[in-house]
């Protein structure tokens, strides 16, 4: 008799509807094709833009946010489609080139006449103020390859009222930092370099 009870329990149980567990969403961080970009060096100089740095617990995949002063929290089913240096570094690329600058990752064997080194300090959504922000601290120095020398540094802190609060919100605001970063370096190696 048991076994029959426990039989119909577990046929019952198959017709209930399975409801699938939500899935991983992946969010890119990049600059638009069409953004505009000034100039960052003269005419025929060469550019490396090294992998930048990042500051611990903000070198996975997982996006990070912020709901008290001392604590850092990641979204369980958020994240970066790579890790937000190496989209630093493809942006810095894509965009300082759309400038007009003649940019090279490490590694194509060329020689560059300037290398670009960065320190993605901070990137988070920040929920201690309402409505949310996103936060992005980057440094970045400029290298005179030939001369072996550092010709100057500058620190980036800028934040972008998030539309909504929750990550679609957070990483809209964290692309258009994004963008205001690569403009911004851009500036930078310009005033640095005298062009």
């Amino acid at each position: 008799m048991r076994l029959l009870i426990a039989a119909a329990v577990l046929l019952a149980g198959c017709s209930l509807p399975v409801t699938p567990p939500p899935a991983d969403t992946t969010h890119t961080l990049a600059v638009p094709a069409s953004a505009p970009m000034p100039a960052a060096l003269p005419a025929q100089a060469t550019l490396q833009v090294a992998l930048p740095t990042v500051a611990p617990g903000y070198a996975g995949a997982a996006i990070a946010y912020r709901t008290a002063p001392h604590e850092l929290r990641y979204y369980a089913r958020q994240r970066w489609v790579d890790r937000p240096a190496r989209l630093l570094q493809q942006a810095l690329l894509d965009g300082l080139a759309a400038g007009g600058a003649q940019v090279m990752a490490p590694g194509s064997g060329a020689r560059p006449d300037y290398r670009l080194l960065s320190n993605l300090v901070q990137l988070e959504q920040d929920f201690t103020t309402q409505p949310s922000r996103v936060r992005m601290t980057l440094r970045v120095q400029l290298v005179d390859v030939n001369q072996r020398r550092l010709l100057g540094g500058h620190t980036l802190r800028l934040e972008q009222v998030a539309a909504s609060d929750d990550p679609a919100g957070g990483v809209a605001a964290a692309n258009v930092l994004l963008q205001q970063a690569v403009q911004e370096v851009a500036e930078f190696c310009r005033r640095t370099v005298g062009g």
